[in-house]
């Protein structure tokens, strides 16, 4: 079923006219009624019942309706809809158009004839102005002759339609002449001949009802603005429209036949409209403010459902879901008694979404929410909105776009907001990656990994193919342009993901294979200045711009950038817009037309940045200057180690020339690189300043990590950026000296523990290894930590050839006597990586003696927790299980806090299942589990699914023990790792019988099964064996 159109083939299907009136519709002979308020539509004659079904308010049409539609159009039944929101529409016959050839061109809301500007207006009592004044219509029948002949243009209506509809059966001896009486004084009571045109059959008007175009107009604006999202603009834009009306459409013609036919339809497309405005009310969250106007519009509309749906939906928004599901009720209940229907499938499921309490009825969809991994803008976007559709567009159309532009334009705001709005296009997200902190692009994978919570193995490229591969997601590479070596990176990546997409931001393109490129040209002067007024008010209420020719000055001087835009507006509360302007004869100036060797973006940028500082007190712009050496923020009390004076800092941040956010500053990288370039030569002394308080805070890490990781793990997480750069700082200068290769050394290996507990795979560890080549005569004992470092890290991925290696060089750097705590470590973690490669006789012995080495050493920074752990883990392989226990009540001792108490239990359930003590074993599991799952230790949680799926095959069920072990291997999988020998031979002692057990395709579905399955979801799924043998009577 189609509405509004016919079909075009040869056939005659029925079209029907739908409309509320009780009677046929009777039209005089000339009356060319708009059929206003009819809906046609093409339906097989058996539909009858779908038409009222769909339209639920209406009843079929009757035969007379059918006539009436093909007498007045009687072409094959063609008929178009020419405006209308689809509730009430108006319809013309396709060979015409609104705008036919006797009136050319048409005449929009009013019109200048012959001279005289004539407005008519008819939402409320028929008014004519000219030019500005109301006219004087004259008496009741004479305003009769104008509104028929308006209500009917821009067709001739007969004399004798005229007179039927005007005097009926009791008019004068003579009509016609009264008619033409009456048609002489209209022209000259409005003043133009020319308004009223007789012709053979009767007269027409070439006059149109301006309120009635602008309304229509303004209705069909709203409901596409709607359609598209722009639900701001849709508001304004209905609640414009809704502003012509005076009172009721046609109010003092409504007696005519065919004003009261448009009448109708200008009331329904009115309730239309005002539909519109309350679902984009409702869509900006505005649900406690359109409340009342939905109760108004309810009471008007009793069986409109879309109405009654929206009504609901503002109820429950505002707390009110009992009452809301109490109108549903009573609502279905009118219309099962006046219409015999029940409610259509949308209020049906408006209802189960109400009694489920869903959240997603909440403004937006809870999924789509989820979707968004972006940053929260702190401030509205101003302007840009057709730059967000062009690159939204963009997006879609291209699987790689880069939004270039110069610095300060906005590239980030204006991607960000085109991530958020594609978010739906996206099942598996919209992410982002902030490169603003990284400036080597060998790391710029670590970046992607860690902004899309991928833990970062040995090879993290090859982790985040596998990670696209068969993901529908957006990736959000923002700042690319100081890792432009990286772009290669991009390709691979899409290359690798057939359904991955990426919008990156750059000031230069990226070069590659099917890069789109979009640039992001500066704002127009309205948006800019909208932008300046924004930000200025926001920090000065009062600032006056009524100066509109200073302001436009101004903002054309700042090249319409909005980071130069915000930057001056931050000062509106110390600096007048006199003074603003008055600036822009220092350097500011200058810099519009600076030197051949920079770009025009360039040029603008810093000429905005060096204007903002060049306010700044000389010291305060100094101190701004030394902070450039920062990467990814800074706290206050670094930047007194470092810059010394902190007094500025407050002074900065108002200028937006620092930003301060959850008790750290930072700088945009473009307003860091001017900060850098105005210190100069200065700054080298600072960057070492810098670099020690780096080494500093990584020495006071080294036990922090061991004594309180909860703290200092976040602490270095959120120094990154500052660490890598005074790494490269040293690592330039230990090129010319020998003593910087020594502190690159130190720096790096106080780092170790970090990279060994939070980042095993990251490029960072590859520091190691270039401090060790910067420092060959380095001191032994930093160059054996740095090769534990390596062995440590090589360990968690797996890598244990490479681990026991670095452990061995370590070793060998630490004789006894030299640093036996160093040593007492380095022997511990060749122990344990001997056990791993299935060599436990061996290890047990080097256990042991790391154990002595510890206990005579009664170092409190070196704890017997790990080597206790180790040397259980060994015995259990040997089946010492009793000995294993021995070792773990010790370490359950020592353990010094939950977390570590778990480790202890952790290695107790190997033991237990060794014994096949079950009992035992789903006891422990749960506890393990709760506490891994707190501390959000991944590693040790896969290894708690392993032991699920040795209970499983103890308890003989080994399809389930197929199934966990599966998820097991998709979890180590994802993390990069890999199985090691001893654990290889472990799981194949535990459940190789289980195994053995399953046929082949049993096998196979149950691996299939079990990879199916994420980390938590395997974990909920074993810790169901644990209940069931811990539940009363699971033994009997």
């Amino acid at each position: 079923m189609v509405e509004g159109t016919v079909a075009a083939d040869g056939g005659q299907p029925a079209a029907e006219a739908v409309r509320p009136a009780a009677e046929p519709v009777q039209v005089a002979e000339g009356l060319r009624p708009r059929l206003a308020g009819h809906v046609i539509r093409v339906v097989d004659p058996d539909q009858d019942r779908e038409v009222a079904q769909q339209r639920r308010v209406h009843r079929p049409v009757d035969l007379a309706e059918r006539r009436l539609v093909a007498a007045e159009h009687p072409l094959d039944g063609r008929v178009e809809r020419v405006s209308g929101l689809g509730h009430a529409a108006r319809f013309y016959p396709t060979t015409s158009s609104r705008k036919d050839a006797s009136r050319p061109g048409g005449v929009p809301t009013g019109g200048r004839l012959s001279g005289v500007a004539v407005e008519c207006a008819a939402l409320g009592p028929l008014v004519v102005r000219r030019d500005g004044e109301e006219v004087d219509l004259g008496g009741p029948k004479q305003r009769a002759v104008l509104a028929l002949l308006l209500a009917s243009a821009p067709a001739v209506v007969s004399t004798h339609a005229l007179v039927e509809e005007v005097w009926g059966r009791a008019g004068p001896a003579d009509p016609v002449r009264s008619l033409q009486v009456y048609v002489s004084a209209l022209r000259k009571a409005i003043g133009d001949p020319g308004l009223i045109v007789g012709t053979a059959a009767g007269y027409r008007t070439n006059a149109v009802v301006g309120d009635v175009e602008a309304f229509d107009a303004g209705a069909d604006r709203a409901a596409a603005l709607l359609r598209e999202g722009r639900t701001d603009e849709a508001l304004t834009t209905a609640r414009e429209a809704l502003a012509l009306w005076r009172g009721p459409a046609w109010q003092d013609q409504r007696h005519l036949r065919v004003p009261a036919l448009e009448a109708h339809r200008l009331d329904q497309l009115r309730v239309a409209v005002e539909e519109v405005a309350a679902r984009a009310a409702l869509a900006l969250g505005r649900h406690r403010e359109v409340l009342a106007t939905l109760d108004d519009l309810a009471a008007r509309n009793p069986l409109h459902e879309g109405i009654l749906e929206l009504r609901l939906l503002a109820l429950h928004r505002c707390g009110r879901r009992t009452e809301a599901l109490e109108e549903y009720d009573a609502a279905r209940r009118r219309l099962v008694e006046e219409t015999g229907l029940d409610p259509g499938e949308t209020l049906r499921r408006l209802q189960a979404a109400l009694l489920a309490d869903d959240p997603a009825l909440m403004v937006e969809d809870a999924e789509l929410r989820a979707r968004r991994h972006l940053p929260a803008p702190v401030t509205e976007l101003v302007g840009r909105r057709d730059d967000v559709d062009r690159l939204r567009k963009d997006v879609g159309e291209h699987r790689l776009v880069t939004l270039v532009g110069p610095g300060g334009v906005g590239k980030t705001r204006v991607a960000v907001r085109v991530a958020h709005e594609a978010a739906a296009d996206f099942p598996d997200g919209v992410w982002f990656v902030d490169l603003q902190a990284v400036t080597d692009p060998t790391t710029v994978p670590e970046a992607i990994a860690d902004a899309v919570g991928l833990v970062a193995p040995d090879d993290i490229t090859g982790a985040l193919r596998t990670w696209v591969r068969d993901r529908r997601a957006l990736l959000l590479l923002d700042n690319f342009e100081q890792v432009e070596d990286a772009a290669p990176l991009v390709s691979e990546l899409l290359a690798a993901g057939a359904d991955l997409r990426a919008l990156v931001t750059s000031r230069v393109r990226l070069r590659v294979y099917g890069e789109h490129v979009r640039r992001l040209e500066p704002l127009d002067l309205h948006e800019a200045r909208g932008l300046f007024l924004t930000r200025a008010r926001s920090v000065a209420p009062w600032f006056d711009a009524s100066q509109e020719a200073e302001l436009e000055r101004l903002c054309s001087a700042l090249d319409r950038l909005p980071l130069a835009l915000e930057l001056v507006a931050a000062r509106a509360d110390e600096v007048s817009l006199a003074d603003m302007v008055s600036g822009l004869d220092r350097p500011l100036d200058l810099a519009v037309e600076g030197p051949r060797d920079r770009t025009e973006r360039q040029q603008s940028l810093r000429a905005a940045i060096s204007w903002s500082v060049d306010l700044l007190p000389r010291a305060e712009a100094a101190v701004f200057g030394r902070l450039g050496v920062f990467v990814g923020g800074f706290t206050e009390t670094a930047a007194a180690a470092v810059v010394g004076d902190t007094g500025p800092l407050t002074a900065l941040v108002r200028a937006n020339l620092l930003v301060s956010e959850d008790g750290r500053f930072r700088m945009l990288e473009t307003i860091r690189e001017f900060a850098t370039e105005l210190a100069g030569p200065s700054l080298l002394p600072v960057r070492e300043a810098h670099a020690e308080w780096c080494r500093t805070l990584a020495a006071e890490g080294v036990p922090g990590m061991v004594s309180d990781r909860r703290t200092w793990l976040p602490r270095l997480r959120a120094e990154l950026g500052n660490l890598r750069a005074a790494l490269a700082h040293l690592a330039s200068v230990a090129a010319e000296e020998s003593p910087a290769g020594v502190r690159l050394l130190g720096l790096a290996t106080d780092l170790a523990p970090y990279w060994y507990r939070a980042t095993p795979g990251s490029e960072d560890v590859q520091w190691l290894a270039r401090a060790l080549a910067a420092a060959p005569d380095g001191p032994p004992v930093l160059r054996a930590r740095a090769h534990y470092g390596l062995a440590v890290c090589a360990a968690e991925q797996g890598d244990t050839e490479r681990a026991i290696a670095h452990g061995r060089e370590a070793l060998a750097l630490l004789p006894p006597g030299l640093d036996d705590g160093w040593r007492a470590r380095a022997l511990n973690t060749v122990a344990g990586l001997t056990r791993d490669l299935a060599r436990a006789d061996e290890a047990l012995g080097l256990t042991e003696e790391a154990l002595a080495l510890r206990r005579s050493l009664a170092d409190p920074a070196l704890t017997l927790l790990i080597p206790l752990l180790n040397l259980a883990l060994a015995a259990t392989d040997v089946g010492a299980t009793g000995r294993a226990r021995e070792v773990l009540a010790e370490a359950h001792a020592v353990a010094r806090d939950d977390y570590e108490r778990v480790l202890v239990q952790g290695r107790l359930v190997g033991a237990a299942l060794a014994e096949g003590a079950v009992e035992e074993v789903a006891s422990l599991v749960p506890e393990v589990v709760a506490v891994l799952r707190a501390e959000d230790d991944r590693y040790r949680l896969i290894e708690s699914v392993e032991q699920l799926a040795a209970l499983a095959a103890l308890l003989g069920e080994d399809r389930e023990a197929v199934v966990l072990l599966a998820a097991t291997d998709r979890a180590m999988e994802e993390d990069g790792a890999r199985l090691v020998p001893a654990d290889a031979v472990l799981r194949e002692r535990r459940t190789g019988r289980a195994v053995a057990g399953l046929s082949s395709e049993e096998l196979q579905r149950a691996r299939t099964e079990g990879g199916a399955l994420d980390l938590a979801a395997a974990l909920d799924r074993g810790l169901v064996l644990c209940r069931r043998v811990s539940a009363p009577g699971a033994g009997d």
